[in-house]
């Protein structure tokens, strides 16, 4: 390596291209990998705090924007406080590269910065594929449709609603996903198949990020990030690429130059990626396990599981017709996990309710989900496909009646794979 750095020269554009690139993307990753390290990651706090002034300036001066801008975590990746982000990194970039140009103006070349830089987004871009990737192994990112869902119409989602629903009635093709996102980032981690993850990791990239686009999810900023690592690292075998690929010409072997000389610091680079991403690896892997339990597929159902169409709704001894436009009596009951039940009424609102089943006694205690205090206990009784509940809520005395919904009405949940199909089964189960 350090023998090559001193033999290249770089041509004028060649240096000055790379300065701003380099700028650029230290800007965009860092501080990691100290943020997804536990132990040290509360080191960023500060980074942090000062990126808020920053932004809140920022928003301020050049977009008269006056009321504060906060950098609190709710999910989404393209909030204002994001897009502001972006443009001052892009002012950074300006500036810092401009003085990193003037400075270092006398340099040959930047082969061995270029060898570290390189080393540094392609764990970043692997990591993050991993992440990824991993979860969606574990059929976690995207998770079958509850009970709930079941019953909102399509027309009623929002897109974001709809691709996660398409994706996740798929475990196949949510594995399918995964599994290719952590194909690319294991092969990002060796040098000699780099070029080869980078290529995947684009291309995986792009239709995350068209998803992203078309389903209006908030996470465009960051995919399109991702894309642009992903094409930078493969972009530095773009004439190899070209000739072999475009012009169908043989191309000698890369030569890959080590990080030192010395072969102990070789190792100890070694291991210190080898830990690093195994403690990756480890981690997520141990989380989509556990979170396979609590929140994913083998989460524990209801003691009641199943849906109930109301039929009788008596409230304060009145018997209260079906009538679509009553907002207070119900339509269907939903069991779907253990501390929780779904009402949807008669305008198809729905009221999340805390519960707990007691199927000794027959009882369930309802709560309302921003007054856990008050508790409302419920008697049911379970003959067949009749259910029964009677109790108080909110001051209102209920005895409501009700029928087993089957579940085999759902075509979504029933159809199943078919190797053989005589005609497309493409049609809408309305009952």
């Amino acid at each position: 390596m350090e023998k090559l750095a001193s033999s290249k020269v770089w041509s004028f554009g060649k240096k000055l291209s790379f300065r701003y690139i380099f700028v650029f993307f230290i800007l965009i990753i860092f501080p990691f990998p100290i943020n997804v390290i536990p132990g040290i990651d509360n080191l960023t706090e500060y980074y942090n705090q000062l990126w808020e002034l920053i932004i809140n300036f920022t928003a301020k001066t050049f977009f008269s924007i006056d009321q504060e801008i906060s950098s609190i975590p709710t999910g989404s990746g393209d909030r204002l406080y994001d897009w502001l982000w972006y443009f001052c990194i892009l002012l950074f970039t300006g500036v810092i590269g401009t003085l990193f140009s003037i400075v270092d103006k006398r340099r040959k070349n930047y082969e061995k910065l270029k060898a570290w830089f390189l080393l540094i987004v392609t764990s970043y871009l692997a990591y993050f594929l991993l992440v990824y990737g991993i979860i969606k192994l574990f059929y976690l990112q995207f998770i079958p449709p509850n009970l709930e869902r079941l019953f909102q119409t399509f027309g009623q989602a929002s897109p974001m609603r709809l691709m996660w629903t398409f994706m996740g009635f798929s475990e196949s093709y949510t594995i399918f996903a995964g599994f290719s996102e952590t194909v690319a980032g294991l092969l990002l981690i060796f040098r000699k198949t780099r070029t080869l993850g980078a290529l995947v990791a684009a291309g995986v990239m792009l239709n995350v990020f068209m998803m992203n686009m078309s389903y209006d999810i908030p996470v465009k900023l960051f995919s399109f990030q991702l894309i642009l690592i992903a094409l930078y690292i493969a972009g530095q075998n773009f004439n190899r690429l070209f000739s072999f690929f475009i012009l169908n010409q043989p191309i000698p072997a890369e030569v890959i130059y080590p990080y030192f000389i010395t072969k102990r610091y070789r190792y100890v680079l070694y291991g210190i990626q080898v830990i690093f991403f195994a403690f990756i690896i480890y981690t997520q892997v141990d989380q989509g396990l556990n979170w396979r339990k609590t929140n994913g597929v083998d989460r524990e159902k209801s003691a009641l599981y199943g849906v109930y169409n109301v039929e009788t709704f008596i409230q304060n001894n009145d018997t209260i017709a079906p009538l679509i436009t009553d907002k207070h009596r119900w339509k269907r009951v939903l069991f779907d996990y253990p501390n929780s039940t779904s009402i949807i009424m008669m305008d198809d609102k729905v009221n999340r309710f805390n519960s707990s089943i007691d199927t000794l006694s027959q009882s369930i205690t309802f709560s309302l989900r921003n007054n856990t205090e008050n508790k409302h206990e419920f008697k049911y009784e379970l003959n067949g496909d009749k259910f029964t509940l009677k109790g108080v809520l909110e001051k209102d005395s209920l005895v409501v009646e009700m029928n087993y919904y089957d579940l085999k009405n759902f075509g979504l949940l029933n159809r199943g794979f078919h190797w053989v199909n005589e005609v497309p089964y493409n049609r809408y189960n309305d009952d």
